[in-house]
């Protein structure tokens, strides 16, 4: 069966306070979207396509390999998606829609979201959890597995605000009902704007079955939209590195000051001590001792060597 994805990374990205576009600021050493682009990529999809706003040329320059399709003016998910629907040529089949600023979401959880969507025979699915706050978040309101609305918070009443399961902004689509409902999307609500949501709540009064899968990992979901989000998803990154070296034989003396990146190789048996930090495409061999306030960037480092700081 066809399968696309598409990626949304048009927003402003004001809360971040950057001249550089959002998604392209550095999250242990990768752009923020590389983390989603390569999750896209896992998949093995016929098509990607990334929907940007007007800077995104600078995007395109550092990922060549996949499609793009302009949104003029940030008019919302909907418009997004209908912008981007003209790039994606599978005319059958299912489209995956992502947000490039949530980097964490995993393989596996996006397999088990479309596993759940082609089981049921689902028209529309998204992937749902429950925070805990759900201030923000559009509510589910739901019927069994089943989806009859989304509702955003400035458009919920006082009783829906109560409602926990919330939208994780991760869907996927038939793709012929999409490109027919896409174009009936209005702008009635609080903020004027084109909501993705909308799309669910039309297909569902057509007589269509929507599904909704709560995850199970709901910090898979942490979007990024300021200095503070891009903290938290870093530390997030940087224990899952740790634990994972500690699990292949590697000793951390004092992890919490550790600082190392996703693409760093350290063979068993090697030690490393408290305030080191390690980065890019860094190698260390076997039984090697990296001694504190060491940074090595792209460095090949030989079994059983001792990195001392001055010499």
């Amino acid at each position: 069966m066809p399968f696309a994805v598409l990626i949304l990374a048009g927003g402003i990205g004001k809360r971040i306070k950057s001249k550089k576009i959002k998604v392209l600021h550095l999250l242990m050493g990768k752009p923020i979207i590389q983390w989603v682009i390569e999750t896209a990529k896992s998949l093995s999809p016929d098509s990607i396509l990334i929907i940007h706003g007007k800077k995104g040329k600078e995007i395109e320059d550092l990922f060549p390999e996949v499609e793009y399709a302009l949104q003029p003016k940030p008019l919302g998910t909907a418009d997004a998606v209908k912008m981007g629907l003209k790039g994606i040529k599978e005319e059958k089949g299912d489209i995956l829609i992502l947000s490039a600023d949530v980097p964490l979401l995993s393989q596996k959880t996006v397999k088990r979201l479309i596993e759940f969507h082609r089981d049921n025979d689902y028209e529309a699915t998204i992937l749902t959890f429950t925070p805990k706050t759900p201030f923000g978040y559009g509510r589910i309101i739901r019927k069994g597995n089943e989806i009859t609305a989304i509702i955003e918070e400035k458009d919920a009443s006082e009783e829906q605000k109560r409602i926990s399961e919330v939208n994780g902004g991760i869907y996927i689509f038939s793709l012929p009902i999409l490109r027919k409902t896409i174009e009936s999307v209005n702008t009635n609500n609080v903020q004027k704007e084109y909501y993705l949501p909308d799309a669910i709540s039309i297909i569902r009064k057509k007589g269509g079955k929507m599904g909704a899968l709560e995850t199970d990992t709901p910090s898979e979901l942490q979007g990024i939209n300021t200095r503070a989000d891009l903290s938290r998803v870093t530390e997030t990154l940087r224990k899952r590195k740790i634990e994972q070296l500690q699990e292949e034989g590697i000793t951390i003396l004092m992890p919490d000051t550790v600082y190392i990146e996703p693409q760093v190789k350290i063979d068993n048996d090697s030690i490393i001590y408290p305030n080191v930090v390690i980065t890019g495409n860094t190698i260390i061999g076997s039984d090697c001792v990296i001694y504190p306030f060491i940074h090595l960037e792209n460095k090949k480092i030989p079994d059983g060597s001792k990195i001392k700081s001055g010499g």
